[in-house]
């Protein structure tokens, strides 16, 4: 354990949920939007929702007037892949280490 953490200190930021194709170039694209955009990934999860289909959880750093114009963006620009069944972004408050 890192006696550096804090895990009470908290940090603003948004998240993004999407509901793709089981499909591990489609993530890989997604991603790469962000690294494309500079946004900070603090967190990325992901599940199998259904036989085809996965949610991906994407958190990202920055105070909310930094990145949500960025986010939302990049969340319709991620929605037009074909592959991607919904997107959508929400204000999150990640825990984030010191």
């Amino acid at each position: 354990m890192n006696p550096l953490a804090n895990p009470s200190r908290t940090e603003p930021g948004l998240e993004q949920v999407y509901l793709v194709e089981r499909d591990a170039g489609l993530l890989c694209r997604i991603l790469g939007l962000y690294a494309a955009r500079g946004i900070d990934v603090l967190h990325v999860d992901y599940a199998y929702a259904a036989q085809h289909v996965m949610k991906l959880q994407v958190s990202v750093a920055g105070t909310l007037a930094e990145t949500e114009e960025a986010v939302r963006v990049l969340v319709d620009k991620a929605s037009t892949f074909i592959g991607v069944l919904a997107a959508s972004d929400q204000p999150a408050v990640v825990k984030r280490a010191a």
